[in-house]
């Protein structure tokens, strides 16, 4: 049997392997167009991981979520099992003391003198905690909101009532996808850019294709197929690929777009349920005689009861939904583009539809009629939705460790 040789491509990193070339043969790569001279290439040891590091290791097993389910999903969407994985791992810094200092320095990323050298970067699993410090304070001013209205029913209140519920849940998430993205190579600008621009161009996206594809035959499903290829041609509008190549950065401008999307549309229903509520309970009140005093204060009282239940309910479930489905879908589409330039044919390609049919199929699920007790149909959508988009961000701390030994051994030779 020939000896099959293994090197890598110096531009976009794929590893490629043949038995036909040798150390010092020049070859041109099949995935980019490069020509280069051959070099060894040393493929990392396998390192068995202690629970306590949450490194993405080779050979310790995630004792959390069973292997056949692990098996099946990552066989059927390509992706690979979890292995050295411990959620308690991940979330062990959540509630750790930090300092105000530390706050400001984890938002100051992302600029040339702020991303650090990839031979300064732990590539081990992250630990989390901005985002629990961001969701108690989002909920803090909702609070303040609702207690305000509760005091004073002042009608100025409202809009920003809506605002911060409709962003409370989804920005805190935004951050924990933040944190993943252990590159620290996107700023709080870029975040905020895709979040707000990516989140209305997918709704106007999503909404010229429900006009030319939904025909009503599909029901509140079709919503799946169309609203994630309206984030995903968002994010080809609004990301800038080239820059951000690392598939940890898919996985972060996916989410981001999803926020601004799961954002907008629940302060759209917020105040649809707001205003259809209040007219109906103002009309009821005109045909009461003892309502007939106060028939806008009952109608709006009546409307801020329906529009609360549903920033409240949305805002619960955001997590499960739009937020994991786009950044699984920007996952996927980073790592078929490769840091190279966009080309139409990618979207063709079988290891992105394969991922990208996650979202889609998940979404379907999430808006199919049947219904399960205590919301069990969105907590077992999302719980699927987390395991792909877990396995995502081990899939990409790898490519940041095989980045990370290619550079310490440059620096050596040098």
């Amino acid at each position: 049997m020939n000896d099959t040789h293994q090197f890598q491509c110096p531009k976009c990193k794929s590893i490629l392997a043949s038995a036909a070339v040798s150390e010092g043969a020049k070859v041109t790569c099949p995935e980019c167009g490069e020509v280069f001279v051959v070099k060894p290439f040393v493929r990392k040891a396998k390192l068995r991981t202690v629970a306590t590091d949450g490194n993405p290791g080779e050979t310790g097993e995630s004792a959390e979520i069973p292997d056949i389910i692990q098996d099946r999903i990552a066989s059927a969407v390509g992706i690979e099992k979890l292995k050295g994985f411990s959620l308690s791992a991940l979330f062990a810094e959540t509630f750790s003391h930090h300092t105000p200092e530390e706050v400001e320095e984890s938002f100051s990323v992302g600029t040339a003198s702020s991303t650090p050298k990839i031979e300064d970067i732990d590539v081990s699993w992250p630990k989390p905690w901005l985002f629990m410090r961001m969701l108690l304070a989002s909920l803090g001013l909702y609070f303040l909101f609702w207690l305000g209205w509760r005091g004073f029913e002042n009608q100025n209140l409202i809009p920003g009532w809506i605002l911060i519920g409709s962003f409370a849940i989804p920005v805190s998430t935004l951050v924990l996808f933040t944190e993943l993205n252990i590159r620290r190579n996107m700023s709080l600008y870029a975040i905020v850019r895709l979040a707000f621009l990516g989140g209305i161009l997918s709704l106007l996206l999503s909404l010229v294709l429900f006009t030319l594809f939904d025909d009503g035959s599909w029901g509140a499903s079709i919503a799946g197929p169309i609203e994630e290829t309206g984030k995903v041609l968002a994010m080809l509008a609004v990301a800038r690929a080239s820059k951000y190549r690392y598939k940890l950065n898919g996985l972060l401008v996916g989410a981001a777009v999803g926020v601004g999307f799961a954002a907008f549309e629940s302060a759209g229903y917020a105040m649809s349920y707001l205003l259809n509520t209040t007219v109906e309970s103002s009309f009821f009140a005109a045909s009461t005689e003892e309502l007939q005093d106060s028939i806008l204060a009952f109608g709006i009282s009546e409307g801020t009861e329906t529009m609360e239940s549903v920033l409240v309910l949305r805002g619960l479930l955001s997590p499960f939904g739009h937020i994991v489905w786009s950044a699984i879908a920007g996952f996927a589409l980073w790592r078929t583009i490769g840091g190279r330039p966009f080309r139409v044919s990618m979207l063709w390609d079988e290891s992105f539809i394969r991922l990208m049919l996650v979202p889609v199929l998940l979404h379907m699920i999430w808006n199919s009629p049947f219904e399960l007790p205590f919301y069990g149909k969105y907590l077992l959508v999302g719980i699927a939705g987390w395991f792909v988009c877990l396995s995502c961000v081990q899939e990409g701390l790898k490519e940041l460790q095989i980045e990370k030994e290619i550079a310490k051994k440059k620096e050596i030779v040098q």
